[in-house]
């Protein structure tokens, strides 16, 4: 029987694994594309303010979701419900989708933030294409803890 505090993890984990996996598929159809697209100087003046609105916010709402699951994991286990291992494996996708971020893409965008937009060496590496790799991946993982926990609410 789910309580009102299991609906609402539910709903927690539901909805912030929703929006996780939502924004980072919108960033890898429709953003990575258009920053392709751009000179270098230009990339990296976007690259900063695209970063602006993100780094507060998405940590809180991935980190909100993954505690959801992990709470949920006892909550089907007491219940005797074998949605406890989804809930889990979501959990673990979502922290997983948080250290590819944290350990990958955080340190190319401060790579980006100290170049000089109106100076880019003529050397410069261009990280783009290793940012939307690790991109892809933490995506990847989004959707699937959003999948998970889509089956794990309905069954539980």
């Amino acid at each position: 029987m789910m309580t009102w505090i299991s609906g609402l993890l539910g709903v927690s984990a539901l909805v912030a694994s929703g929006i996780t996996a939502g924004v980072l598929f919108a960033v890898a159809v429709s953003v990575l594309p258009t920053l392709f697209a751009l000179p270098a100087g230009t990339y990296i003046r976007v690259h900063r303010l695209l970063g602006k609105g993100y780094h507060p916010v998405m940590p809180i709402v991935v980190n909100v979701g993954m505690v959801a699951d992990f709470l949920l994991v006892p909550v089907a286990l007491d219940a005797d419900h074998g949605s406890w291992l989804l809930f889990l494996v979501a959990g673990l996708l979502l922290a997983a989708s948080q250290f590819v971020s944290h350990l990958g893409n955080v340190p190319i965008n401060r790579q980006v933030k100290r170049v000089d937009p109106d100076a880019v060496p003529a050397d410069w590496w261009d990280p783009r294409p290793k940012w939307q790799a690790l991109h892809r991946t933490r995506t990847s993982l989004a959707v699937g803890a959003l999948v998970l926990n889509a089956i794990a609410v309905v069954t539980l």
